[in-house]
């Protein structure tokens, strides 16, 4: 037996999370030369991670547009 109050309650839509701003990242172990360590530990001590990502993107982006450049060449 219902009271009918059900009825007079707003119904709240459950928000999600949502997408996320930034895309997704992917976990993986990566084995690296000690001297390559050592450059990133002397120069960005508490932003290794970041910086080495950021090089990385840098070297893909530019990689891409050299290897963009080739196939046009063809």
């Amino acid at each position: 037996m219902t009271t009918g109050i059900e009825e007079l309650k707003p119904i709240k839509e459950r928000k999600g999370r949502g997408l996320g701003k930034k895309p997704a990242l992917f976990c993986t172990s990566l084995r690296l030369p000690k001297d390559v360590m050592d450059y990133f530990n002397q120069h960005f001590p508490y932003t290794k991670q970041a910086k080495m990502r950021e090089v990385l993107a840098d070297y893909v982006k530019q990689q891409g547009a050299n290897h963009g450049n080739k196939e046009e060449s063809r």
